[in-house]
C-alpha cells in the first residue's frame, strides 16, 4: 500500500473531532482529487485503479437494471472518469445522450462518440443537465 493512501487512516481520531470532509483532508490539508492533481505518479495510480472497479458495476448495470435507464433521454455520469460506465450505457442504449463530468485534467483528450461526450468540471460547483445522475 501506499504511504499516501494510508497515512490518513493514523488521523481518524482528528478528523472525527473537526469540520475536514475526509480523514484525507485532516492528514495532507487538501482534498484527495486536488492532491493527486498536483502528484502524476498518484493519479496514474488511481486512474489505472478506476475502471476496474467500473467494470463490474456496469456489467450488473446493462445485464441486470436496464429497466432503471429505459425512457431516459440523457444521463450525466458524474465522476465517470475514462467512462467505463457510461460507454457501456451508450452502447446499449444508443438513443440515449451520455455525458462523462469529470475533472478537465481527467477529460482532456478524451474522445467521445454520436452519444457519448465528455464535459469537464468540478462536481461541487454545478454540472451539466440530465434525465438521470448516475454517481457510484
Amino acid at each position: 500500500m501506499d504511504p499516501i493512501i494510508t497515512k490518513p487512516w493514523s488521523f481518524l481520531g482528528t478528523w472525527f473531532q473537526n469540520d475536514d470532509h475526509t480523514p484525507f483532508a485532516t492528514a495532507y490539508g487538501k482534498t484527495l482529487w486536488d492532491y493527486f492533481t498536483h502528484d502524476p505518479q498518484l493519479k496514474d495510480l488511481i486512474n489505472d485503479g478506476l475502471p476496474s472497479d467500473s467494470q463490474l458495476v456496469t456489467s450488473v448495470l446493462v445485464d441486470n437494471c436496464k429497466g432503471a435507464f429505459e425512457g431516459l433521454d440523457s444521463l450525466v455520469d458524474v465522476g465517470g472518469g475514462t467512462g467505463t460506465t457510461a460507454k457501456a450505457i451508450a452502447d446499449t442504449f444508443p438513443l440515449m445522450e451520455c455525458t462523462v463530468f469529470d475533472l478537465p485534467n481527467i477529460v482532456a483528450g478524451l474522445q467521445g462518440s454520436k452519444n457519448l461526450k465528455y464535459v469537464g468540471g468540478n462536481m461541487f460547483e454545478a454540472f451539466p443537465v440530465a434525465d438521470a445522475i448516475l454517481l457510484k
